[in-house]
């Protein structure tokens, strides 16, 4: 069943939320040079205000850019004024002044950018859209960086015919690079895929489906915890934007629900990881590959870590009795002690060493990690060595690779330097 004409209506104006990871929206790492607030609204009855924090000593400049999306009024980029901010100066500026716009309903998103020849100047900014009752939702500007090409999804979505009313809706957007995608639906007791949509956008387009569930082709009913899945169709991995909103009828309450993937397609912060292998659990042969080249040098690789987490990572090889691995702490790369599990951590954990071919360890808490090496609380480097095990059969080379899980994601562990083996 659809909304009544009174909620439709105001459902069509009202351009709703945004929030990465899970409720707080994003990571706490939320500076750029370019920013993308996802969400922006100017109606008759919502208007999006944008907070902005220039954190520099010296003023700056930003070019405003507002695009309309496909499903609003007047589709395409409008003409907006730059904004100027003093050392240090928080301003906030309302998208139906700052741009050029006509007396109808627009929404869209918005990218921000240092106006300086060369952008090297971060700043902050967020979104805050209310309503006539003052009821309103936050949408936090987001790196752009932070979008990729990744599958992602967005959970719990809801339809509910009966007081109060509850619409999903989903939004999908390119920012510089065209994008095929397909949104899929699925519910927890369904199997497979229970409806689904497909379409293109040019660059900086984007699209809202009104009640997805119906664009999807899903039947009319009820429905709730259903996840709309995103993925592009190109072979490239152009990056996009993805997000749906929940909306009830009593209130016009909203909530933004940005779909998440695993590590956004960055090699940073990987979640689970296979390096030096194609596919994952076979090693790369035949050149290009990782691979000790004698009994005497252990390989010694480097990743950074985001504590407190949890990782095991684990050798792959056809020749894996030959081998060993250890994990080291921060600090030196050649010097630095087989690490030691952190307190606060439960289970049971294990640096790896002789003979054996996988460690599981938890970092223990920020600090306390970061301090071994004098790190005053910044993220810092583990190393793995690889060497060849005593009592294995000297045919050298011996390709490997590494596996690693992490829930924090980790960096992959490229190789960093050779040494002689000392276990």
């Amino acid at each position: 069943m659809h909304a009544t004409g009174a909620f439709r209506a105001a459902l069509c104006a009202l351009l709703l939320v945004l929030g990465l990871q899970p409720a707080a929206a994003q990571t706490t790492a939320g500076s750029a040079t370019v920013m993308v607030i996802p969400l922006v609204a100017a109606t008759t009855t919502y208007s999006s205000d944008i907070f902005i924090r220039n954190p520099n000593v010296a003023p700056i400049s930003l070019v405003f850019n507002f695009y309309e999306a496909k499903t609003s009024a007047t589709p395409g980029k409008r003409t907006c004024s730059n904004v100027d901010l003093a050392a240090l100066e928080t301003k906030l500026v309302r998208l139906g002044t700052q741009c050029t716009l006509t007396a109808v309903s627009h929404h869209g998103f918005v990218i921000l950018e240092d106006a300086a020849t060369q952008k090297v100047n971060k700043f902050y900014a967020f979104a805050r859209t209310e309503g006539f009752n003052g009821n309103g939702f936050t949408v936090e500007g987001f790196p752009i960086g932070n979008f990729s090409g990744g599958g992602v999804g967005a959970n719990g979505l809801k339809r509910q015919a009966a007081a109060p009313i509850y619409q999903s809706n989903c939004f999908v957007a390119a920012l510089g690079e065209a994008v095929d995608y397909a949104i899929t639906m699925t519910e927890p007791s369904a199997s497979g895929t229970v409806g689904s949509v497909t379409g293109s956008l040019a660059p900086y387009e984007m699209v809202r489906y009104l009640d997805i569930f119906t664009a999807a082709g899903m039947p009319a009913g009820d429905v709730s915890l259903t996840r709309a899945t995103f993925n592009n169709t190109n072979p490239g991995e152009p990056a996009f934007i993805a997000f749906c909103t929940v909306q009830e009828s009593t209130f016009f309450g909203a909530d933004f629900r940005i779909a998440k993937g695993d590590d956004a397609e960055d090699r940073r912060q990987k979640r689970f990881l296979c390096y030096s292998q194609s596919p994952c659990g076979t090693e790369i042969t035949g050149g290009g590959q990782t691979a000790l080249t004698d009994g005497a040098t252990k390989f010694i690789h480097a990743f950074f870590v985001a504590p407190p987490d949890y990782i095991r990572c684990d050798l792959v090889s056809a020749r894996l009795a030959d081998l060993e691995m250890r994990v080291r702490g921060p600090g030196d790369t050649f010097a630095s002690p087989v690490f030691t599990s952190g307190t606060g951590g439960t289970g049971t954990f294990d640096s790896g060493g002789s003979d054996k071919t996988s460690f599981y360890i938890f970092t223990g808490f920020r600090n306390a990690f970061s301090a071994t090496s004098g790190n005053d609380g910044q993220t810092a480097r583990l190393f793995i060595d690889v060497s060849f095990r005593e009592t294995g059969t000297a045919t050298f080379p011996i390709p490997y690779g590494i596996t690693c899980t992490s829930g924090n994601g980790i960096s992959v562990p490229y190789f960093r330097a050779s040494a002689p083996d000392n276990f």
